[in-house]
């Protein structure tokens, strides 16, 4: 989980050297006439992005943010923002010619939070929580670090998380051909327990929703095919908070659903409808810490029975469900550890199963050693290693051309070896 508190580090930040929050910066608003563009069309683009005297993100040179038109779950129009880091090198620099093909990499952060100014886009300039976006720059990559909940914050609304994914990879090989001069470019995905979420769907959605853009591949880890299995096994955890963040994200996608769950809350006492909705304005390390063991339906009237009606089941299913949305068309690498303890890996095998069944091609490791946070460590280095080989041509993680492929292992990442 990153541990940044966004909301907090801004209130001493210098306002000449770091952007202000996302709900204040003028720059982070679609421009007038903005619905008329296509999905994926840039709409405008930040050079300079962040102070890089500042930036603790090794191996980063400068870095831009594109904001571009993109679809939300309701297939409105809606828009998302991206910011890209340029490395040192590029690989493309390296080889100084004109064939070269320059990798991207779309990298979904977890942010877990229905709070807007959390986003990505505005705390990567205190740093990274887990140093893969410089591992992924000192191989001469670019990676592009999408807002992928928009601009309602969505956490957990899969659907426009996917959609906006898609877009970004189109809006940054847009804006790398007509601002920076790439010719060529190839984009992989890459993400992580919500950030494999998104991954997941843009995979899903891919063939159908931007049959223009050709994913190279994508590296899926601690993936949650399916909410309804894992969402309410939260309550009354330590990762509480994820679910009261789940419930506010994706119901900010359906007015309707949104209207009934503030009708159904406490007005007072101790589990009411205001203490619910302070999580919108909390990182989602914040409300881990607020909300821990929490009983989360104790905010209702009705108790867990409250979300188990027809309305709120079919919009949780409709975008927590993984596996519905299409086949993935290219290249993917999924690691789960066994004993995951947030996301069952049975419903991962089921998803593998299904992809399968239906011509994908998948390379899946199912670790034994530790849970959801030890597979975070644990399968970065085969997660970069994979996208080594789409984008790069290598071969070093031996994943199957064709069909799939299902490795148990038991493996633990040193935790003094760095990742590269």
């Amino acid at each position: 989980m990153w541990k940044l508190d966004p909301r907090a580090a801004s209130q001493d930040a210098d306002p000449g050297t770091y952007l202000p929050l996302p709900s204040y910066d003028p720059w982070y608003k679609a421009p007038e006439g903005w619905e008329a563009a296509k999905p994926g069309e840039v709409l405008r683009i930040r050079q300079h992005a962040y102070n890089m005297t500042y930036i603790p993100i090794s191996n980063a040179r400068e870095t831009f943010q594109v904001l571009f038109r993109s679809t939300d779950s309701q297939e409105n129009a809606t828009w998302g923002v991206t910011t890209v880091f340029l490395p040192q090198e590029a690989t493309c620099d390296k080889s100084n010619t004109t064939s070269c093909t320059q990798p991207i990499l779309s990298y979904q952060l977890p942010y877990d939070t229905s709070c807007l100014d959390a986003s990505p886009s505005f705390g990567l300039q205190w740093g990274e929580p887990y140093g893969e976006i410089a591992a992924a720059l000192g191989r001469g990559w670019w990676v592009s670090v999408p807002d992928f909940e928009g601009p309602l914050a969505s956490y957990g609304a899969n659907i426009v998380a996917g959609k906006i994914t898609l877009d970004s990879a189109r809006a940054v090989l847009n804006a790398s051909a007509s601002h920076y001069g790439v010719r060529d470019a190839r984009v992989a995905l890459w993400g992580y327990s919500n950030g494999a979420s998104a991954s997941d769907v843009a995979a899903e959605f891919a063939a159908e929703y931007a049959p223009d853009l050709r994913l190279a591949g994508a590296a899926i880890g601690g993936l949650a095919p399916n909410v309804g299995t894992a969402g309410p096994l939260l309550s009354g955890t330590q990762v509480a908070g994820l679910l009261v963040q789940g419930i506010i994200g994706v119901t900010s996608q359906y007015p309707a659903q949104r209207a009934y769950i503030v009708s159904r809350m406490h007005e007072s006492g101790p589990y009411n409808a205001t203490e619910f909705f302070w999580a919108s304005y909390m990182s989602g390390w914040s409300s881990l810490l607020y909300y821990s063991y929490v009983d989360v339906f104790g905010y209702f009237l009705g108790g867990r029975a409250d979300l188990d009606v027809p309305q709120m089941i079919d919009m949780f299913v409709r975008e927590g469900t993984l596996g519905g949305f299409g086949v993935p068309n290219t290249r993917l690498f999924l690691y789960h550890a066994i004993e995951d303890d947030m996301t069952p890996v049975r419903d991962t095998d089921v998803l593998v199963k299904s992809f399968c069944d239906r011509g994908a091609n998948i390379l899946f490791h199912r670790n034994s050693w530790g849970g959801h946070n030890d597979e975070l460590t644990n399968g970065r280095q085969r997660a970069l290693d994979f996208l080594g080989d789409v984008l790069e041509g290598t071969n070093l993680m031996d994943a199957p051309r064709t069909g799939c492929k299902t490795v148990n292992l038991t493996y633990m990442q040193d935790p003094a070896q760095p990742i590269t």
